[in-house]
Order: structure tokens, then sequence, then C-alpha cells
């Protein structure tokens, strides 16, 4: 954890250095976010997707990474995961319990004498305000369908039936369309929605009303518009909103050791919003000569949300928990801080020392850690320099999967390292102080949306093998805690072994894979290939050389493969090792335009929320 401590610290000081403003609070994330392009595309609103396909699927998928970029920090050290404590949730109760009502019933009364646009002589509507309201209802009708028309996606089994749903989702988004540009054209929309701006800025109040009615008609078009829980206030606008399909705002950067030892000495001196617990563990990372990758700070915009209307006079807030005091991050406040920046890398290599050979790396009886990353098993070796390098796990299937989350749990270090966690889980029950220590694995990052209980136990104490006992998840606590911690805690390097029973290693033979392209048999470089066990827990990743070529000793089992790389589409098949006889296996590739990129989430810029109420 400690290099991987310098490179938050390392960006927080460029970030810190070029655009932080005064509220801005950089937290370290410690647990493993790792984000693929197509989840963070499907978060750009409709208008910026230009797929069809895409846009039925963001509706359907985004909700869960926009839930995890939504959450409020609730400790002043460091911000996760916390999807019972969203930004949307949060503010549309905000916008429930404030007195918006009677305020909004005494301008309308106040409206009704002063505009002749939206009055006739006799009190009654116009014809322009007829037209806007007529042709509202035809827009929301529109809506209406499309919202029943999503709620029949789950009953779907067929990929036939599915076609249609999609195809029917179209012919209705066309509707919508179509309705909306007759609101715009035949029910004066501009007209009528150009005086009720007039008349809400006579006063502030009318200020006020229209930031608060603006906010809480979004909402109400989202709920509308889409599934209330696959709505459309869960788009984020990126900045650079291209980042995911180029290089736009992505730099490139190499860490050293002396540099490392230096940012990590200062982030512990400094101890600015970084857990105690997390600087207090010292471990052997003598084998890491340098880091590099590429990192970009992006910029998370929500259309519906505006803190304005909240800092007014006129607000009211009666509910007996306050809604942040301007200086204290905690679960004691409603909205404490909102997520403002993300601190992205990618394309991540730990250098390593020269003497580190290749057996060292391919051990399939052993994890390889950088901070909350896992590492390939696999030694990379620069052509140009002749440096040897380990790359990152970037295929989030993986990452989610059983397998690993069981591998993790077996590199539990004998003492336990307890961080601070979200307010996510009900409170355990006290465990004598004498218990076998628990680990939460960081990689539970389900669909479902399951909650860490906490930054995992980091490394083994190296200590013979014994047999495995069961290991159960540590429920969370209700309230972040800091435990003591006295003198550093020492452990192993990041090649740390998974504890086995005392028994047989199984026997394994040397897999040579061979990938090529379907159509004119060129090797394929740098094919991710993702190997799981059916009938262990067995769990590899590697890559193709030059030559589309990478040996693996894999223990005799059953085995399900993933290949996936840049321009090629993903293929998924099955294999078996037997004996420990030499096996060859070669697949083709097809080639589709398809782009597999995945970003690291280092940290997380968030904004301290002002005093609110103000008065």
């Amino acid at each position: 954890m400690k290099y991987f401590v310098a490179v938050y610290q390392k960006l927080r000081n460029i970030y810190m250095s070029q655009s932080s403003m005064e509220n801005d609070l950089p937290m370290i994330c410690p647990s493993l976010r790792v984000y693929e392009n197509e989840e963070l595309e499907l978060l750009k609103p409709q208008s910026l997707l230009n797929d069809d396909q895409k846009k039925a699927l963001s509706i359907i998928k985004k909700q869960n990474v926009a839930y995890e970029l939504n959450s409020v920090p609730i400790s002043p050290n460091f911000w996760d995961l916390n999807p019972n404590n969203a930004l949307f949730d949060i503010y549309r109760d905000i916008l429930e319990k404030n007195s918006l009502k009677n305020l909004e019933e005494n301008l309308d009364k106040a409206a009704t004498s002063q505009s002749t646009i939206l009055f006739d002589a006799k009190g009654g509507d116009t014809k322009e305000l007829k037209a806007y309201k007529k042709y509202q209802t035809a827009y929301e009708t529109t809506a209406n369908n499309i919202a029943a028309h999503l709620e029949l996606f789950d009953a779907l089994d067929t990929d036939e039936e599915k076609t249609n749903w999609n195809d029917k989702l179209i012919t209705l988004n066309n509707l919508k369309a179509l309705a909306f540009s007759e609101w715009k054209v035949k029910g004066s929309k501009d007209i009528i929605e150009k005086e009720l701006a007039r008349i809400n800025k006579n006063s502030d109040a009318d200020l006020y009303l229209a930031m608060a009615q603006n906010a809480k008609n979004t909402f109400e078009a989202a709920e509308k518009t889409d599934v209330i829980n696959n709505s459309s206030i869960h788009d984020i606008n990126f900045i650079p909103y291209d980042f995911m399909e180029n290089e736009s705002g992505w730099n490139s950067i190499r860490l050293e050791k002396s540099e490392l030892e230096a940012l990590h000495t200062e982030a512990k001196n400094s101890n600015e919003n970084l857990p105690s617990e997390i600087l207090s563990i010292d471990y052997d990372e003598s084998v890491i000569q340098a880091v590099e990758f590429d990192y970009s700070f992006v910029h998370l915009k929500r259309n519906w949300f505006n803190k304005n209307f909240m800092l007014s006079e006129i607000f009211e807030w009666k509910e007996p928990k306050k809604i942040s005091d301007g200086q204290t991050i905690s679960s004691e406040f409603k909205l404490p801080a909102i997520t403002k920046t993300m601190m992205l890398a990618k394309n991540l290599k730990i250098i390593l020392d020269p003497s580190i050979t290749n057996d060292t790396v391919n051990n399939p009886n052993q994890l390889i850690y950088f901070g909350p990353l896992i590492m390939k098993q696999q030694l990379f070796v620069n052509k140009s320099n002749n440096q040897k390098f380990l790359k990152a796990v970037t295929n989030v299937r993986t990452i989610k999967s059983d397998q690993l989350n069981t591998l993790t749990r077996k590199t539990i270090t004998a003492e336990s390292v307890k961080i601070p966690t979200p307010d996510v889980a009900p409170k355990p029950v006290a465990q004598p102080v004498t218990e076998t220590p628990k680990v939460n694995p960081v990689f539970a990052n389900k669909i479902n949306m399951s909650v860490l209980g906490s930054v995992r136990n980091l490394r083994p104490v190296a200590t013979a093998p014994h047999p495995a006992t069961p290991v159960q998840p540590q429920p969370a606590p209700v309230k972040p805690v800091t435990p003591v911690v006295g003198t550093p805690i020492r452990v192993p390097g990041i090649f740390v072994p998974i504890r086995v029973p005392v028994v047989v290693q199984p026997t394994a033979a040397n897999v040579e894979f061979k990938v090529f392209d379907k159509i004119n048999n060129d090797p394929i470089y740098k094919c991710a290939i993702s190997i799981k066990g059916t009938n262990n827990n067995r769990i590899f990743e590697i890559e193709t050389n030059e030559i589309g070529m990478i040996s693996q000793m894999i223990p005799v089992g059953e085995y399900s493969i993933e290949l996936r790389v840049d321009d090629y589409a993903i293929l998924n098949q099955k294999f078996s090792v037997t004996n420990t006889n030499p096996l060859n296996l070669e697949y083709k590739l097809q080639r589709e335009e398809v782009k597999f990129k995945s970003f690291f989430l280092i940290g997380m810029i968030c904004e301290r929320m002002p005093k609110i109420p103000i008065n």
C-alpha cells in the first residue's frame, strides 16, 4: 500500500497545484475501483451517444456505476462506494422536505394578476397557454408509453424478443421527439416558458423558486420518461467528455523509487485526508524500482444538481438532521460534500528489480498486489531498455469473479488492520479479541451493488502453509471507527502466497496459448487472456507476445477462457488440463470494432458543501 499511497499523493499534489478551489477535498480510494470503457460511456447523456443500441443499454445498465460515482463521502479521510448514501436520493429528499409548496402557490397567485401572455382579461387561459397545455399533455403521454415499455424488459427471454423490444424503444423515442417538436412549435413552448422565466426573475423569492422548481422538475421528468431506478438522473457529463475515446486529458508519468519514498513520507507527515491505518502499514516493496502510468482528472457535471437554491435566505430546513455545517465530513450531516472529480489512472506498469525471474512471477500459488490492485502473473520485458515490469489486471469480470474473491481471502494476514468504512451495514456483534481475524475482500464489487466491509488485510505473515480455516466476510460497522495502531505493521512484499491446506499440491501442465486473426492468420499481440477454473478456484491473467503466444503452468482441472483485445470480438471457450503433459491451444479471433479500456480510480476530489441552511 506504501507506493500506492505515493501515487495518490503525486496526483493530489498535481491537482492542488493546478486547479484547486477553497472547498476541494482530495480523498484516496483505498479499495479496488476499476471501470471499463463501456461502463463510463453509458453514463453520458443520451444526446452524446450516437449508437441506438448503446442508448437502450444505457437506460438499463448505468444505474450501478452512477450510484458509485454519486456516493456522498462520510469520512474526512477517504472516499469509497456507499450506495446507501447517493447524491440523487439525498437531493430528492431535500427537494421534497423543504417548504417549496406554499411559496409556489403564492407566486402562482401573483403571476395570475401580472401576465397577459398567460391569462386574458377575464382571468382565463390565453390561446397560447391552452395550446401549451395541450401539447405538453401529448408529450407526457409519449413519455409514459416509454416508461411502460421499459418495464417489460425484465420479462424478455430470447434474443429475438430483446431485439424487437429495442426496435420498439427506438420507435417510441422517435414519437417522443416528434411530440416534443410539436409542443415547441404548435404549443408556444418557448413563449410560455420565457414568460414564466420573466415572472420568476421579479424578486429574490421568484429566483429561489426558479432554481428549486427547475431541480424538482428534472426529477419529475426523469420519473415520467424512465423507470425510476434507471432514470436519466443517472446521466453524468464528463469533462473532458471524450477521455474514453482518445488521449484527451491524459498525461504520462514515471515515478522512480526515490520519489515514491519521498511522496510516501510526505503523505505520512501531512496526513491530509488519509486514514492513519493505511499510513501505518509498512511492508517490503524493495522489488519495485519505479511506477509508470497515465493519469487524468475527469470532472463530473450533473445537469440536475443545483446547490444555489439551498443557499437562499428563503430556504427552510426543519428536519432534525442538518444538511451541512461547512466543515465536518461525517454521517452526522445529510450532505456534507459531493463528488466532483475522479483521479483516474490507466496503463499501469510496475517496474521490477532486474534480478526478478519469470518463475518468481509465474507462480500459480500466489497473488501479486500493488496496493488494492492485483497484477498479472506474467513478467513483461521492455525490449528497448530491457526493464522488467508487471501489468495490472484490467478485466472487470475477473476482478468481480468468485475465484478472485476466494483467492483474496486466502491471502489473509494474521494481524487485523481495520480501516473505517461507510455506514452501509448493521453493526456486527462484538467478537472476542482472540478470535481469528477475518478479512473483507476488496474485490467483492458485485453487480448487485454489494458493499465492501473494509479495506482488505493486505498481506499474510510469512509462515509455513497450514490448513485453511473457513473465513467469512466481516460486516461493516455502522459508523467509521478510528482504531489505535501502535507500531507499523510489517508484512511481506508484493508477492503474496495463497494459504492452502498442507496436502500434495495438484500437478500442473505447461499450456501454450496461440492467438491468431481468423481472416489472415496474423498473430495477435497483447491479447488479454483470462482463465478461470470451473471446478477449482484457480485464476490466471496473462497476455500474448509479439508472435501471438504465451505459456502458463496450469494445474489439472477444468477451465473457462476469455480472450479480449482491441478491435476483436470477445471469445469465450472452455478447456481441460487432464494430466501433466504439455498442452497446445490455438484460438482465432474475429475482427469487430470493439475497444477494451479500463480505468483505475485512485482517488476522488470532493467538494465540501457550505453551511446549509445559511440562516
